[in-house]
């Protein structure tokens, strides 16, 4: 995609998380396409290597940092190493979502704590680790990938929305109490996205795409400007929220 001067990220670093998410590839790469120097960090390996993937045709050489991203020792070395690597850290990324779906009544303690730690948790401890070297930097950008569940609720999917909403609200709080030091923290809610190309023809042949106000599904080439946007030094004035990126999902509620 064409990226305004203003939007430039060249001698910007970028650390991405993931935990297989479809969107995270893309993510990566529209970083990097903008010209940010991209670190991803987190698992399963062929999570990271869809990441270094992706980025590949923009820069051959990008540092993947396997990490259990609800381990607080983990998340602090991944993001050291990612200053090792490049020697600074200007924009964090968090897309380590877990999707779960089961009824209320048999979701179990184990599976409820697993949902929050991976999707909350672990954007609390990349915040943290990125926050404290970024204040003394005097500046950063760190974008939290939740969903438009975040503010809809969805029946069977209890865990995953309290999660989201989670994200959502701690964007906002760090927004307030990191945008004195210039660390501008935002979110970006996905609506309802595939990862394939779909005619329209045939996206429109399941109801639930004919719901939606777009008549569409969204794919992450959807959120690739937006996510370069709130990562780029233009994106000055702009403190915690999340965008909804969901086709107009919301506005008809």
């Amino acid at each position: 995609m064409p990226i305004p001067p203003q939007w430039d990220l060249h001698r910007k670093t970028a650390l991405v998380t993931t935990s297989g998410h479809f969107a995270t590839p893309f993510l990566a790469a529209a970083l990097a396409e903008a010209g940010a120097r991209v670190a991803v960090a987190g698992g399963p390996q062929d999570a990271l290597d869809a990441v270094r993937q992706a980025v590949s045709i923009h820069d051959s050489d990008i540092p993947v940092f396997p990490a259990d991203v609800t381990d607080p020792s983990s998340v602090n070395r991944a993001v050291q190493q990612t200053l090792e690597a490049h020697g600074r850290l200007d924009i964090l990324v968090n897309n380590c979502q877990l999707v779960a779906a089961k009824p209320f009544l048999e979701t179990t303690l184990e599976e409820f704590d697993q949902v929050l730690n991976q999707n909350l948790r672990s954007v609390f401890l990349f915040c943290r680790a990125a926050a404290e070297h970024m204040t003394g930097q005097g500046n950063g950008r760190i974008v939290n990938v939740s969903s438009v569940l975040a503010e809809r609720g969805v029946q069977n999917m209890a865990a995953y929305c309290a999660s989201m909403a989670g994200i959502a609200q701690l964007t906002r709080v760090l927004g307030l109490e990191l945008s004195r030091t210039d660390i501008r923290v935002n979110g970006i809610g996905p609506g309802w996205f595939i990862e394939e190309d779909r005619s329209l023809e045939d996206q429109q042949q399941e109801l639930l795409a004919r719901f939606l106000p777009s008549r569409r599904y969204g794919h992450p080439r959807d959120l690739a400007a937006l996510l370069v946007y709130l990562c780029s030094d233009v994106c000055g004035f702009v403190a915690g929220h999340t965008v909804y990126v969901d086709g107009g999902a919301l506005a008809r509620l």
